[in-house]
């Protein structure tokens, strides 16, 4: 992982999303670029959080600011704050030039989406690249301590299904726990439908991390929301099919009704 792209509206929750964004391009050593795309012009640079105070409160940072010490964290930040009326413009303009292998965001969970990226702003938006992204509710804290950094994911959830191919969302779900360093871990794959209509999955073992399968008949959405609530899931993993871009995985998709619901973050992983 070499960019992660954190788009913001600066509103209530967001904040959630960039202490993750921020965990994760510290872990993996970086680019980090914050966006706020401000239509009124009304926005001041203080309004975005500190990232070195933020550092230093994790205890990765002796003195927020000492520029060399920051340096050796291996972590380049950029913060943009674009003026302009078309917010859907400028993000993807920005990454056509500057592609990203994360995108991490707050999410409301109404049928406007973001506050910032609602109504058919979401559509030409989804229209990018093929970024995987990790969307946080802005009501919940996620698997990262604001206070601490500390990072805890004991509980993946991955549904599986012929298709989209499931081995990639799986595979994404490995690499970013592997990133983050999380050693006692229980994947739980699940299937809706039958038992003949399962995919087979062997997956690699490894020291502290076991799967456990479940098939389960019903609404695909509504078994997804429900075994995610009853194993208590830190994070869901879905692998997404049919759209190319970072919000288009999710217009009228399985993911984007799991997204209205599910009570903690979902990675998206388009296949």
């Amino acid at each position: 992982m070499k960019h992660v792209f954190h788009p913001t509206d600066l509103g209530p929750g967001s904040s959630q999303a960039l202490m993750h964004a921020l965990r994760l391009a510290t872990t993996t050593h970086s680019r980090l670029t914050i966006m706020h795309v401000d239509s009124s012009g009304e926005s001041e640079w203080a309004e975005i959080p500190g990232v070195r105070s933020t550092l230093a409160k994790w205890g990765l940072l002796k003195d927020p600011n000492d520029k060399e010490e920051f340096r050796t964290l291996g972590l380049g930040v950029r913060k943009i704050m674009a003026d302009a009326g078309r917010p859907v413009k400028v993000c993807l303009d920005y990454l056509d030039e500057h592609p990203a292998d994360l995108v991490v965001l707050s999410t409301h969970q109404t049928d406007a989406r973001m506050t910032w990226l609602s109504g058919k702003v979401a559509e030409p938006l989804a229209r990018g690249a093929g970024e995987p992204s990790l969307l946080l509710p802005h009501d919940r804290p996620g698997f990262v301590d604001p206070a601490t950094g500390v990072v805890t994911i004991e509980r993946v959830l991955v549904p599986v299904a012929t298709t989209p191919d499931p081995t990639l969302a799986l595979a994404a779900a490995r690499r970013i726990l592997d990133l983050l360093d999380q050693r006692d871990v229980i994947f739980t794959l699940l299937h809706v439908g039958s038992g003949a209509t399962e995919p087979l999955m062997v997956p690699d073992p490894r020291e502290g991390w076991s799967f456990e399968r479940r098939t389960r008949a019903g609404d695909p959405v509504d078994v997804i929301v429900r075994t995610a609530a009853e194993i208590n899931a830190d994070l869901v993993v879905m692998a997404t099919k049919g759209h190319d871009g970072f919000l288009d995985v999710f217009r009228g998709s399985t993911t984007e009704r799991v997204l209205r619901q599910v009570r903690c973050p979902l990675l998206a992983v388009p296949a």
